[in-house]
């Protein structure tokens, strides 16, 4: 119902509903001026004809906009794909992100990282053993740029080396981005200026990575991370990544695209006729 009140509010939607009748009605105006009827009626009927057909084109462009699962957007010259959809199934030349915390956890044991979340799925599923990806992140030299500090003290264990958040690990196939900050009881939290700061360096960081594959991207901030001083529900954040790569001004040329995958509890969330302000203006 929520998505019905929104298209239904939107200027723009009854502009584009309004484009074929409105050509309808002024050409058998014209018609309709130079034609001679036996009687009124005749006319009548055709002025009904026009408005049920009216309706039932406005109906369909309405029906047609609740009904959309995905989307396809051109931003900037960019393509975006938004649907829902499993991370792991998409082939080995496609580069897929997963969201680690600002130090890197690689420790599946449901307190620092959940089993069910993707980061704790893309470690069970690909290591057995976590110490080669452990010491090939801390040693990696683009990383080590990335390192806001060291000898962290973290009261319930886990990494000590902390990295900027954003930054991008490439492994293989998949980016790896420290996306949530951590505290003192290991629970993922961020802020907005940090949320959207965030993104904006992961883009940047992926701009210089990604070679011109495409890149899939889950919806970032829609699991465990806390929100410390704003609340978002699915779509809100789907128009921040949007946002924020429109201000990053990272181009992504053809046959390269960014596709943004959406869980099934969130895909529902989803206004996706909304999302076609973005190829306007991006607000």
């Amino acid at each position: 119902m929520w998505k019905l009140k929104e298209i239904v509010k939107d200027k723009d939607f009854w502009i584009s509903s309004w484009a074929i009748p409105g050509a309808l009605f002024g050409i058998a105006t014209t018609l309709l001026t130079f034609i001679e009827f036996d009687n009124n009626f005749n006319k009548f009927y055709i002025l009904i004809g026009l408005v049920i057909l009216s309706f039932i084109l406005i109906l369909f462009k309405l029906i047609k906009s609740l009904c959309l699962k995905k989307i396809k957007l051109n931003i900037d010259g960019s393509e975006i794909e938004i649907k829902k959809g499993d991370i792991f199934t998409f082939p080995r030349n496609i580069y897929k992100v997963i969201a680690f915390n600002e130090f890197f956890d690689t420790e599946v044991d449901d307190q620092i990282i959940s089993r069910t979340s993707l980061n704790g799925q893309y470690l069970n599923r690909f290591y057995s053993d976590t110490s080669d990806l452990d010491k090939r992140i801390i040693q990696d030299p683009r990383m080590q740029l990335r390192i806001v500090e060291k000898d962290v003290n973290r009261p319930l264990g886990g990494k000590k080396t902390r990295y900027r958040l954003g930054s991008v690990y490439k492994d293989i196939d998949f980016f790896l981005v420290a996306f949530s900050k951590f505290d003192n009881e290991n629970k993922a939290n961020l802020k907005l200026h940090e949320y959207a700061n965030c993104l904006i360096n992961f883009w940047n960081e992926v701009n210089g990575l990604y070679a011109q594959q495409e890149v899939v991207v889950p919806l970032l901030g829609s699991g465990i991370t806390r929100h410390k001083d704003f609340n978002a529900n699915s779509h809100q954040l789907l128009e921040v990544m949007l946002w924020t790569f429109k201000i990053s001004k990272v181009k992504f040329r053809e046959p390269s695209k960014v596709t943004i995958l959406l869980h099934e509890k969130h895909h529902k969330e989803i206004n996706f006729y909304k999302l076609k302000e973005f190829e306007k203006n991006g607000i």
